[in-house]
């Protein structure tokens, strides 16, 4: 068989099993889920997942200025569960998810929990107007070099939107990758309120 006739079957092959993966998540694939107890991180989702408490890491240190001109250290939030989530104004599933993160925001405010936005790779006057169009009610730190996700490394995000649930001591308990879950803002606000108290 020529060569590129052999690459292009390999493609086709690993294309296909990527998709039947993905299937399987998408229709629940519990099955696919590592138990908690194996150490291995546990997918409650196709974006969303688990990290075993066995296997946290702390947040690294980080300070900056929220977009209204205060500063925020994320080591004086610890001691109560942390909501952060990566956004810009450039970015489309960030508008998608706003309305939701606002709600979960307001309602998890009465349990003791934290949501704080990380703004990166953005202008600070776009960014300002992003915030007042959503009348985003919860701080956002400016960081457009985006300092923070280079030093969660493999847990930072490779672009946004990506939210991290950080429990009481410091430690990145799970991870949603790009927009929150769900066509509207109540399921995408319940989908992250259940999991900040699953982990929690």
């Amino acid at each position: 068989m020529p060569r590129r006739t052999t690459i292009a079957v390999v493609a086709v092959v690993v294309a296909t099993a990527v998709v039947a993966l993905v299937a399987l998540a998408g229709a629940g694939g519990r099955g696919l889920a590592p138990e908690a107890g194996t150490g291995q991180v546990e997918s409650v989702g196709s974006a969303v997942a688990v990290i075993p408490e066995a296997d946290r890491r702390p947040l690294p240190a980080f300070s900056a200025a929220t977009l209204d001109g205060a500063e925020i250290d994320l080591a004086s939030l610890r001691g109560r569960p942390l909501v952060l989530n990566f956004w810009a104004s450039w970015c489309g599933p960030c508008r998608a998810e706003q309305a939701g993160l606002e709600l979960a925001a307001k309602g998890l405010a009465g349990q003791d929990v934290r949501v704080v936005g990380v703004n990166i790779r953005d202008d600070q006057g776009a960014a300002r107007s992003y915030l007042r169009e959503f009348g985003v009610g919860y701080p956002s730190l400016f960081d457009r070099p985006a300092v923070l996700p280079a030093r969660l490394g493999d847990l930072g995000p490779q672009a946004p939107p990506y939210t991290l649930v950080v429990d009481a001591d410091g430690r990145v308990a799970a991870r949603v990758f790009g927009a929150l879950p769900g066509d509207e803002p109540q399921r995408q606000a319940a989908l992250l309120t259940d999991l900040v108290e699953r982990v929690t």
